[in-house]
């Protein structure tokens, strides 16, 4: 029987983990948190740092099991996950490859000549005062962000009232290695894609759009709201056929051959992109398994298609085969966000959902939270300051939308504050 090292135990993982289970594999799960509760599903655990690819290999090496194939469970360590696989011989990228993944300046860099790649203006700035150097020549909205961060932290509009000293403090604080880039804001639809590729070619993309309706309510910081899926939107998009001057898989594919990402093998890359004046353009790219239960959960409903098991396969070396797919139904999943007079309450209860952190009231409906009793609320300024979230389905995007928006609102009922 073959093991998979799953780089990650948190709410988000367990789905992917007990997918392992499922298929018929053993499961080694690594994460930091003692209490992980994917640590209750494995077969092994760790509670090794799943971001620090030397931890992880020790306490591998100390638990002595013979590993076939190591994967990011819904967290972003695609450095650790190369390190982890280049340690114990198993299938997966190169460091060398996977660190573009993580440094958004150097992915650009190998981009910007691509010809079937767009991207933003950039600039990778040294200090504040190449920010303030610059700014009176910007000619439209700029963002302010780390290179190397995760979870939305230290991403800041640039806005005509924002102080540019503070958006660089914190883009510099959130970087783990003090490194700040700016980038354009380009207005369109924002996209969260997913990609199955095996030897350069992308076999299916999944492609959600990303809700920014609360841009403005939590202004600076960029906050994204959930996604609806799947998201043909037919501006550009019409009986199966685009407008685009390239497709979204002719982007990731030219990316991935530029980035050396699964030329031979196989993975899944998850994509940020956004439609900008009839244009496919890429924010970033990264070499893992989605979070946030879109790969888990937003995939198998809207296509019916098990990405999750797809990219379980490609790290333990198998060959996939093309997915077939179908129009099963429209997914939104929206997020509990506290309110300005929560701010700096305590929280001294949250409504029950299950024992293991899910609730479920159809066979397609889930529900998570993110805070815990005795937590501190804090203004939202990155994706962890989220509450919790709730994903449901519909026969239209509407319905969908309105039951997920229901969903969290009962959620922020239920939870008492003091």
């Amino acid at each position: 029987m073959k093991t998979l090292i799953s780089l990650g135990g948190g709410i988000e993982a367990v789905p992917i983990i007990q997918r392992v289970k499922e298929l018929g594999f053993r499961v080694v799960v690594v994460d930091g948190n003692p209490n992980a509760l994917g640590f209750a599903v494995a077969d092994c655990c760790s509670d090794a740092s799943c971001y620090h690819g030397d931890q992880a290999i020790r306490d591998l090496s100390i638990i002595g099991e013979h590993y076939d194939g190591v994967l990011c469970a819904a967290v972003d360590a695609p450095i650790a996950c190369a390190e982890v696989a280049a340690a114990f011989g198993l299938p997966g990228l190169s460091v060398e490859a996977a660190r573009l993944s993580q440094d958004k300046a150097a992915q650009k860099g190998t981009l910007v000549d691509v010809n079937a790649v767009r991207l933003p203006d950039y600039w990778e700035v040294d200090t504040l005062e190449d920010i303030l150097d610059m700014r009176d020549d910007w000619k439209y909205q700029t963002v302010v962000k780390p290179v190397d961060s995760r979870g939305g932290r230290g991403v800041i509009r640039l806005l005509d009232d924002i102080d540019a000293a503070l958006a660089y403090e914190q883009a510099h604080t959130a970087s783990p290695t003090g490194r700040v880039m700016v980038e354009q804001w380009l207005d369109g639809p924002q996209l969260s894609t997913e990609s199955i590729i095996q030897d350069g070619r992308v076999l299916f993309t999944a492609v959600g759009l990303r809700n920014y309706a609360r841009l403005d309510e939590f202004a600076p910081y960029v906050i994204e709201d959930g996604f609806d899926e799947p998201y043909p939107d037919h501006a550009w998009y019409e009986g199966g056929k685009h407008n685009l001057d390239y497709s979204i898989d002719d982007t990731i594919e030219s990316a991935c051959r530029a980035m050396g990402w699964y030329q031979r093998g196989a993975g899944t890359v998850k994509g940020d992109l956004v439609i900008h004046a009839g244009r496919v353009y890429v924010i970033e790219l990264a070499a893992r398994l989605s979070g946030g239960f879109f790969a888990s959960h937003g995939h198998p409903l809207a296509y019916g298609v098990d990405f999750v098991g797809a990219a379980i396969k490609a790290a333990l070396g198998y060959t996939l085969e093309e997915p077939e797919y179908y129009a099963r139904g429209f997914v939104s999943q929206r997020y509990v966000f506290p309110t300005k007079e929560d701010i700096g309450k305590t929280v001294i209860r949250k409504p029950d959902l299950t024992d293991s952190g899910f609730i479920t009231r159809t066979p397609f409906d889930v529900a998570t939270w993110n805070i815990q009793e005795g937590d501190v609320v804090k203004p939202v300024t990155c994706h962890p300051d989220r509450w919790g979230q709730a994903l449901a389905t519909g026969y239209t995007p509407d319905k969908a939308q309105q039951r997920a928006e229901a969903a969290v609102a009962a959620m922020k009922c239920g939870v008492i504050l003091a």
